[in-house]
Parts: structure tokens; sequence; C-alpha cells
């Protein structure tokens, strides 16, 4: 990983004139919903449309800490609020855009379609969107989940559209997975799947 890290800020200096200062220059970071960003000012007008929206959007109905840490991968604590003296008034349900114990899962796929919806606005003709998913039950999520991406004005872009290879999707067994992954029927949400979408051509 540190390799990694270490050829691309070598690829950075290449690209930007030498210096990280002209890297920052031309990056801004956010922090909001993504449910109404075609109306935020502080996305400058001449920096869209973007070429590519790369994204891991929470996965449906899988339990994911994003709002806690936990000690020894058992406890879980509030420590990464108090280290900002911040206080977190969310659910867990806040950070995953729904329960995952709702039976259909309604209000994750309500927001999810208002997101793309609102990235829609944004995006060209020409812009890929690309995507890394899991599910704890693919059996019905994942075809709804591609219906979610149609209501929102997308259409998705098989790989044998996009080279030669003859696949239509990539899926991957998710690594470094909790020992407990494997017991008590989890094993669905152990793999993950990589998709391709573009504005749908009316």
């Amino acid at each position: 990983m540190r390799k990694g890290m270490e050829e691309y800020v070598k690829n950075i200096r290449v690209n930007f004139d030498g210096t990280i200062s002209n890297f920052t220059r031309n990056c801004r970071i956010i922090k909001r919903s993504a449910i109404g960003l075609e109306f935020d000012k502080r996305i400058l007008k001449n920096w869209l449309p973007p070429r590519l929206v790369l994204t891991s959007p929470p996965y449906p109905g899988v339990h994911v800490l994003y709002h806690r840490w936990q000690v020894k991968g058992r406890r879980e604590t509030p420590v990464p609020f108090w280290l900002a003296n911040k206080l977190d008034g969310n659910g867990a349900s806040f950070y995953t855009l729904g329960g995952r114990n709702e039976k259909k899962l309604d209000t994750y796929f309500e927001r999810i379609t208002s997101a793309f919806r609102s990235i829609s606005k944004i995006i060209g003709k020409d812009t890929m969107v690309v995507q890394l998913l899991a599910f704890s039950n693919p059996s019905w999520q994942f075809e709804r989940y591609l219906k979610a991406m149609t209501e929102a004005g997308f259409s998705e872009w098989c790989l044998k559209e996009l080279s030669s290879s003859g696949i239509d999707r990539i899926w991957r067994v998710v690594p470094n997975r909790k020992w407990y992954a494997k017991c008590y029927g989890k094993r669905k949400a152990g793999k993950e799947v990589l998709l391709f979408h573009k504005l749908a051509v009316s």
C-alpha cells in the first residue's frame, strides 16, 4: 500500500507542475449529502461535467459502522467524535441511507434513487459512473438497485460494451472479512460487484 501511495504522489507531481499546491488548487472537498447536489453553489460550473463519478455507496442491508470504531473488533465506541470534539446526534441508519432491518429497504432505495437523480443533473452524456457494491440479499436487492439507477436516469453499461472480454460484470470476494461473516448464513454479502452506468439516452 505504501508503495502505491508513493507512486500516486509521484504521478501527481508530474501532472501538476511538480508541486502539491498546484494539485490542491484544482481540488475541492465538499462534505454534504449527494441529494440536492445540483443546487450547491460550491460546485464550480466550469468544472462540469465531470468525466468520472467513482463511488461505493452504503451496501443495502449490510451492517457497516461508519460512525463508530470497534475495540479489538468487538465493542463499539464513539471515540472519533470525542477526538474531533463533536457531538454525534445521528444513528447508524443516517449513514447507511436506511435501517438494515427494514423489510423491503424502501427508505434505502428511495434515498439512493434521489442521490443519483441529483448526480445525473451535474454530469454529461459521456460521464462514466463506476460503483462498487455488495448486498445482504442479492437475490432481490441487486435487481432493485439496478431499477433505482434506471429511475434516476441511468442505463447500465456491461463490460462487454467496454471491452472484448465477453464478461457482463465483475464480481469479487470481499477481502478481509470478519470470521463470523462465514457463519449464520451471512455469505450472501461476501461478494462485491463493479457496476458501470451512463446517462440514459432519451
